[in-house]
């Protein structure tokens, strides 16, 4: 009997449920509080990334480029013929040696549009941009920065990462790897553990993601030698760490390309005439646009002078890299925005010596932080309800048809395409690959190819010399210099103008001009 009572008495416990009902309203309410609490002291940060991603949203035809063709074109090879080896999509690069190392980022844009048009590609490239600037502030707020520090620092970053980083191409899917990487290796420096071996499967990805891979593998070096000068560790728990983080630059060759990649790195990161001719491996120069760039390197130098304390050897490092990264190309700036964004904050705070403990304006916070992300999602989603068309309309498909109209009817016609245009054409008119001079793969040209390019836009005795056998001109008509050459081509008897709106203008050539 007694072990029947005994039974009966248990038997409610194991058919209670987990949480009576108060507990669970009472979990519901300390979780609410939680979040209203963060919201009233980080509602301005909030409000200010609603507004940076309905920017980016906000402005989709403007992102599609040169480098958006490019990335869709290569991405299609990819798919159906597997990597490239040599160019067979231009003229002037005809045989040469090609390395696609950014294969696997184009192969997935490439899917996106396959599967959703050109849509799905938009809402990647802003994703990812998201992704970058989401983490960046997360990190900063993580590795200590107070809410004021981490705000002001994201004011003045979101401008210059915006207008250095909206393009869409392949280079948006590695700005979460960078951020996420840094962060990873700004906290180790901080309290060390073995969750810095994450940085070596991350830094695969990034190698057949994008070329800018070998700015995490120096990263990771970075933090493998200021482990090096650690005092605190003996060498044992330090040593065997810094070996393989030091050693880390070989998996940049972690790709299906293997060795071939050191001579495209050479090509890439070494070949002065980049500098030269084009616009965005060029020094930066103090101008409107980079004022905010200057202002925050200024600001990096100072803190990194009397807040030093507040940095460790590889947060110091870091910055003055991606400093003189940025100093000597204008397209190395968003990584040093990122990286001002993560590291600065609490060197910052060590000027003002107090956090926000407190918000002034609780109750308004707490609307604008539950009204900034639903007016962001209602702008966003309907900014992606337009036509197909609306988004592509800087490249209308009558043009694109005029061109394939004539070149099927001339077998032996060659297009002269600005390189705006050139990867558009071969992607949506596949039939015209190779017979196009050249298209956005600039390390593929030579310094002389690269000056002719350079001459068609600003001289028309260069122009006449650089368009000599082609029967058609793809010439872009909003670029000033572009602008000048296209009227100056026109005013001979031997060209006409086969179609032109205020973007692009298709030119033929006839009798001594071809």
């Amino acid at each position: 009997m007694g072990k029947g009572l005994e039974a009966t008495a248990a038997a409610p416990a194991r058919v209670a449920p987990r949480y009576a009902r108060g507990d669970v309203r009472g979990l519901w309410e300390r979780r609410f509080g939680v979040l209203s609490l963060r919201l009233e002291h980080e509602a301005f940060l909030i409000v200010l990334f609603a507004i940076y991603l309905v920017g980016i949203t906000r402005s989709m035809p403007g992102q599609i480029a040169s480098d958006t063709w490019m990335t869709l074109t290569y991405g299609r090879e990819v798919a159906h013929h597997w990597l490239p080896h040599h160019d067979t999509l231009t003229i002037w690069a005809h045989g040469r040696t090609w390395i696609d190392q950014q294969w696997l980022g184009q192969l997935v844009y490439y899917g996106l549009y396959a599967f959703g048009g050109i849509r799905a590609v938009l809402a990647m490239n802003a994703l990812g941009l998201a992704a970058g600037t989401g983490i960046a502030v997360l990190a900063a707020r993580r590795l200590g920065g107070s809410v004021r520090s981490v705000t002001w620092l994201a004011l003045l970053s979101f401008v210059v990462i915006a207008w250095t980083s909206w393009t869409v191409r392949v280079q948006s899917l590695v700005f979460g790897l960078f951020a996420g990487l840094l962060w990873l290796l700004a906290a180790d420096s901080r309290r060390p553990s073995r969750r810095v071996f994450l940085a070596l499967p991350l830094l695969v990805l990034w190698a057949n993601v994008h070329g800018t891979a070998f700015l995490g593998a120096a990263l990771i070096v970075l933090r493998g030698a200021s482990m090096l000068l650690e005092r605190e560790r003996p060498w044992r728990d330090r040593l065997p760490t810094a070996a393989v983080l030091l050693a880390s630059p070989t998996l940049l060759l972690a790709s299906p390309y293997g060795f071939e990649l050191v001579g495209y790195y050479h090509r890439l990161l070494l070949n002065p005439a980049f500098s030269r001719y084009v616009t965005e491996w060029a020094p930066t120069k103090l101008a409107i646009a980079t004022a905010p760039f200057y202002a925050l390197a200024v600001l990096a130098a100072w803190l990194a002078g009397r807040c030093a304390s507040r940095l460790t050897r590889f947060e110091q490092g870091t910055l003055l890299i991606m400093l003189v990264l940025a100093m000597l190309a204008v397209r190395s700036i968003v990584w040093f925005m990122l990286s001002a964004l993560i590291l600065l904050p609490g060197a910052l705070d060590g000027v003002f010596h107090s956090t926000w403990k407190s918000a002034r304006y609780r109750y308004v916070n707490r609307v604008l932080g539950y009204a900034a992300p639903a007016v962001c999602a209602i702008l966003v989603f309907g900014s992606f309800l337009h036509p197909a068309r609306w988004f592509t309309r800087d490249f209308p498909v009558a043009a694109g048809d005029r061109v394939a109209q004539v070149a099927a009817r001339d077998p032996h016609a060659r297009i002269f395409a600005n390189e705006r245009f050139a990867d558009w054409l071969v992607f949506q008119h596949p039939a015209l690959s190779g017979r196009i001079a050249f298209d956005g793969r600039l390390e593929l040209l030579t310094s002389k190819e690269l000056e002719r390019v350079v001459n068609f836009r600003i001289r028309t005795i260069g122009s006449e010399k650089a368009i000599k056998g082609y029967r058609l001109l793809v010439l872009w008509p909003s670029a000033r210099s572009e602008d000048r050459v296209t009227k100056a081509l026109l005013a001979s008897p031997h060209r006409r103008a086969s179609y032109r709106d205020s973007n692009i203008a298709v030119v033929e050539q006839r009798g001594a001009g071809s």
